[in-house]
């Protein structure tokens, strides 16, 4: 019997929740991060291991609702002022984020015989940092407030418009030219949309929420208003060029200074735990191990993913230089995953000829596989380590 369409939907999502919480379960009586395994469920799962989920338009809208609700709830818990504390340091992080990794990974490649666009191709899929993979090993541990959480959170966000911006550079030199209106237009968008989102987002939330709140009769008024914000606020970014995922996170830091929305984190961190299982499995299905054990593409697989993770980790340790060993390296070590930004960028690259299949397999084994790494590292380089403000709010735990 044909199931319907919408039916196998329903399938698809029963097998990846189910399989998600199950490995969930395991990992953590084995006292392994959680998000691995999600990813592992869907690498076993998916069109490269027991095909039970396929890829589809569907899945990937899931998957980047979940993303989204995760980024939303770590913008809840960011204060502005905590931001601003570690202003300078999370610039600097996230700048030399960027001309590091892409310095290095340009070099690297040259070095070893790839043209000219590949290489800085290479490098530019090497300059994005997931903000999402480390955002919830973090929120696990109950370390979302802590210093280092807060300068990796915002250089990740620095890093993903300053990738973009390379991006559409290197996409424009493929395409055998270069718009220099177009960056100029993104660039200032994209210095708009945050500057609003960060000054004077919150004092309008913090002059009309409240009382446009006791105006509506809807019940759960400040849910239905997040989920309203969080939505639109991602849509714009998309819109002007920017990652969804970078608005969902200032929307939460706009409401996060709102008294009405303290018991919002609890709200979301049930939708949270409903919807953000998906993002990691989605992920997981759309790793090909085995197709990556040819001696030939295991061999620029491993090269990529060193210099990838050493590029990172050089950035995160200039930016943090002066602030002790132990946070250079937690700092670094944050930085390091591609995931959902790195597989974007894979696809680009392929959909424009800059690289084709293997290079292509190469680019998202880089993503999944600093993914994969950075969970457990994190929890070993922040061992012991303990939120330092505000005790009296609830941590997030996703």
């Amino acid at each position: 019997m044909e199931l319907r369409e919408e039916a196998v939907i329903l399938v698809h999502l029963f097998i990846m929740f189910t399989t998600a919480k199950i490995f969930a379960e395991i990992f953590i009586r084995i006292k392994l991060p959680v998000v691995i395994g999600e990813m592992l469920a869907g690498a076993l799962i998916g069109a490269y291991g027991l095909g039970w989920i396929t890829q589809t338009p569907v899945n990937d809208a899931i998957a980047e609702l979940g993303v989204i609700i995760l980024l939303f709830a770590v913008g809840l818990e960011t204060r502005m002022g905590d931001m601003v504390e570690v202003g300078r340091p999370a610039i600097l992080v996230g700048i030399f984020g960027v001309i590091v990794p892409l310095g290095l990974g340009f070099a690297s490649f040259q070095i070893v015989g790839y043209d000219t666009i590949q290489s800085l191709f290479m490098g530019t899929a090497m300059v994005a940092t997931s903000v999402g993979i480390t955002a919830r090993v973090l929120g696990d541990m109950g370390l979302i407030r802590h210093k280092v959480s807060r300068i990796i959170l915002g250089a990740a966000i620095l890093d993903d418009i300053l990738g973009l911006l390379v991006l559409s550079i290197v996409a424009s030199l493929a395409k055998g030219g270069f718009n220099y209106v177009e960056l100029a237009i993104l660039m200032v968008e994209a210095v708009f949309f945050v500057l609003f989102f960060t000054t004077i987002g919150p004092r309008l939330a913090g002059r009309y929420v409240e009382k446009f709140l006791t105006k509506l009769r809807i019940s759960e008024a400040p849910f239905v208003l997040g989920v309203i914000v969080v939505l639109g606020a991602s849509v714009l970014a998309e819109y002007i060029g920017l990652a969804a995922i970078i608005g969902a996170f200032l929307a939460g830091i706009v409401l996060s200074e709102e008294t009405q929305f303290l018991e919002l984190e609890k709200e979301f961190k049930q939708v949270g735990n409903l919807l953000i299982p998906f993002f990691f499995v989605v992920m997981g299905t759309k790793f090909n191990i085995f197709g990556l054990f040819q001696p030939a593409v295991l061999k620029v697989l491993v090269f990529t993913v060193v210099v990838a993770v050493i590029g990172k980790m050089l950035g995160g340790a200039i930016g943090t230089f002066g602030m002790g060993w132990k946070s250079m390296l937690q700092t670094g070590i944050g930085m390091v995953p591609r995931g959902e930004v790195g597989i974007v960028v894979g696809t680009l690259g392929l959909s424009l000829h800059i690289i084709d299949e293997t290079f292509y397999g190469v680019v998202i084994g880089m993503s999944i596989l600093t993914t994969l790494i950075v969970p457990p590292l994190l929890s070993i380089v922040f061992k012991g380590e303990t939120t330092d403000d505000r005790p009296d709010q609830p941590d997030l735990i996703l």
